[in-house]
């Protein structure tokens, strides 16, 4: 069987599907990375570096940017996976 581009065979997913779900997945991770309740764990791996100097001295100003952040990560990364499903199916 000839496959097309990006290795998909034909009658794949189509490209835009293909590119909703990579997105989703992508946006999804960051909402994994930036989810507030992660803060302690971010601090612990970033121990050390002035990173973690500057994030714990603003620790409220931090956890706001990355609510900030992670609710549209979530929510976006949810809209583009279930688009992605509707248009796959």
């Amino acid at each position: 069987m000839i496959s097309g581009p990006l290795g998909r065979t034909p009658g794949g997913p189509s490209t835009p599907t293909l590119r909703r779900s990579v997105k989703g997945y992508l946006l999804l991770g960051l909402a994994i990375v930036t989810c507030p309740c992660h803060l302690p764990l971010l601090l612990a791996v970033l121990a050390g570096t002035s990173v973690a100097g500057v994030l714990s001295q603003h620790f409220g100003l931090t956890v706001l940017a990355l609510t900030l952040i992670f609710v549209p990560a979530l929510l976006l990364g949810l809209r583009a996976l279930r688009r992605a499903e509707q248009t796959g199916t």
